[in-house]
């Protein structure tokens, strides 16, 4: 019986997800388009900001998750950053936006096809291309623009106890453009709206989750130890790997 509770809970958490976006971006991204002269990108990604904090109360209120922090002052200051996390949960994305504001990330191309979702992704977030050349002009954008950019570097969810292979993008974007990379880990205390595990199947507690912030990469000092780019990438590749899965 408490499992079906649960498990009501958490797609009743999703149908809210999925009619406040629809409602964001149909009736609230609007009147900013009217009312607004400029900094279009900044007032809907505070409203998001906002509206996915609510929607993480939410999910407390319903006992479908727990998210704990000791650093959630850190998280907060985050600014105008490059960020890469762990990437254990399909909501990592929602939890990470509530906490950073002025934050964006990179999403899959099926997301900007989606009815719930698309006027959302088009207005405030980077759609995945093939091209480097293209996502990197993209990112660069908001990141001149005073955003952080999220990117989960093993380019796709993961259980809990897996650590797949660290991509160099993240290393790559920090380079071409110059901008620090702020390292985060998320951890759950099992396997939860994972990429192998259904979306209801929650158990009979809520998910815990515990977010931290490790540290920042300042790349002009990391530029001074390792003038080479290809050494950086891989140098910097490698330490967020280490950081992430607490290799030592």
């Amino acid at each position: 019986m408490r499992e079906k509770l649960q498990s009501s809970a958490v797609l009743t958490s999703c149908f809210i997800l999925g009619i406040g976006a629809l409602f964001i971006r149909y009736l609230i991204f609007p009147f900013v388009d009217l009312f607004c002269k400029e900094n279009f990108s900044n007032k809907k990604s505070f409203i998001l900001h906002y509206s996915w904090k609510l929607y993480v109360k939410i999910l407390n209120v319903l006992n479908v998750v727990n998210v704990q922090s000791n650093d959630f002052e850190k998280l907060r200051n985050i600014k105008n950053s490059i960020i890469v996390s762990t990437h254990p949960t399909f909501i990592d994305v929602i939890l990470l936006i509530s906490i950073i504001p002025y934050t964006t990330c990179f999403v899959a191309k099926k997301l900007a096809k989606n009815p719930f979702f698309k006027g959302m992704v088009k207005s405030l977030f980077i759609i995945q291309d093939d091209n480097t050349e293209v996502w990197v002009k993209n990112a660069e954008k908001y990141l001149n623009s005073g955003f952080n950019v999220l990117i989960f570097p093993m380019g796709k969810r993961h259980n809990k106890d897996e650590f797949p292979k660290i991509r160099r993008s993240s290393a790559y974007l920090s380079e071409q453009t110059g901008k620090n990379i702020s390292i985060i880990k998320i951890t759950t205390d099992r396997d939860v709206f994972s990429h192998d595990v259904p979306i209801y199947k929650i158990g009979t507690k809520p998910a815990r989750y515990k977010i931290e912030y490790l540290d920042e990469i300042d790349i002009e000092k990391w530029r001074e130890k390792f003038p080479d780019p290809v050494d950086l990438r891989r140098e910097i590749t490698k330490y967020i790997t280490k950081s992430l899965y607490f290799i030592k």
